[in-house]
């Protein structure tokens, strides 16, 4: 890899190591991006987004090698600008998370089995109302809005991806804004259902400011780090002073993040008996689900809730089930036609 960057560095200009500099990393950051998204639309080729940052991390070691040798004065792909280009991680990734969807009816019952579970919780007190509105609004969202995990939920290894804030947030029209596979800001729908429980979980929580996140974490251990780095109090934090600590000196909890996430939804999936052929529910599954269900009625309209670079990646998304449509509608047509002839 590291000599498919230097000839492709020769061809744009570079004839000798110090001729090296942000550009040609740019350029390397935007060739990589281009073929992890060649993935995206076709799995049989390019690389994956994990890969691009793999690639690039070797170049970037490469670099370091030549300024401790005096041959650089600087190391160029540790610039932001260049590996701003890089592709998120994701882009290109199918695993078996990408192959679960979920059927109408499970989306139907977790909903339902988790607007049940936020009532009793309330009634009885046995789990925090905070809590409960919010596992409920977070499975809401993942059915009704399409959005990835990724965008709504803390990645510890990109620290652009904090989690979904309530700025973000907009919910008299129902949109969410999110940061995209294409490391963008895009605006993603919320259909109502998701809408109702999200405000009924902002109700519930009455964040100090709009930079809280949507989702906090309830991981104690995390809680109580944000406390102790903001050296506010003497004394230690507790399970039942840390919120209101953070609520008095305007410290910010950390979003729960995406593993926190997928152990949440797979914890309530075992609660409720709800599982998707069998299997724990998954956060995309959510995604795969709603996408299902609107490339029925059109192609074009998952494309563009589901925001897709291109119908093609959607057609190829659903293409096993779109396959399965397609015999089903030939058979009937054939059906039609031979009883036509009788």
């Amino acid at each position: 890899m590291v000599g498919d960057f230097v000839e492709r560095a020769q061809r744009r200009g570079a004839d000798q190591v110090r001729d090296l500099g942000q550009r040609q990393l740019e350029q390397f950051a935007d060739h990589l991006a281009r073929r992890a998204w060649a993935r995206e639309d076709d799995p049989t080729t390019g690389i994956t987004g994990r890969t691009a940052h793999q690639y690039y991390a070797l170049v970037r070691s490469f670099c370091t090698f030549l300024v401790e040798r005096d041959a650089l004065e600087s190391n160029p792909a540790k610039s932001a600008v260049a590996s701003d280009g890089l592709p998120d991680r994701s882009v290109g990734v199918r695993d078996d998370d990408r192959q679960q969807f979920w059927s109408p009816s499970t989306r139907d019952d977790i909903v339902r089995w988790l607007d049940w579970r936020t009532e009793d919780a309330l009634d009885h007190g046995w789990l925090e109302a905070d809590r409960a509105t919010r596992d409920r609004a977070l499975v809401a969202v993942l059915a009704y809005s399409g959005a990835r995990g990724a965008e709504l939920f803390r990645d510890p290894q990109n620290e652009r991806r904090s989690g979904l804030r309530w700025r973000d947030v907009d919910l008299e029209d129902g949109v969410l804004r999110v940061y995209g596979k294409t490391q963008e800001w895009q605006q993603s729908p919320l259909l109502e259902p998701g809408v109702e429980r999200l405000r009924a979980h902002r109700r519930r929580q009455d964040p100090p400011t709009e930079e809280w996140p949507v989702f906090p974490t309830g991981h104690l251990p995390s809680l109580y780090e944000v406390v102790r780095d903001a050296d506010v109090v003497d004394e230690e934090p507790t399970k039942s002073t840390v919120w209101p600590l953070l609520r008095e000196h305007d410290l910010v909890p950390p979003a729960l993040s995406t593993a926190g996430a997928r152990s949440l939804l797979k914890r309530l999936s075992a609660e409720s008996g709800i599982t998707q052929d069998g299997e724990p529910l998954l956060p995309h599954g959510a995604r795969r689900g709603l996408g299902d269900e609107l490339y029925d009625t059109s192609a074009e309209l998952a494309q563009e809730v589901l925001r897709h670079q291109s119908v093609e990646t959607t057609h190829a998304s659903y293409r096993d089930d779109d396959i399965e449509r397609l015999r089903d509608a030939a058979e009937d047509a054939l059906s039609g036609t031979s009883s036509g002839n009788r």
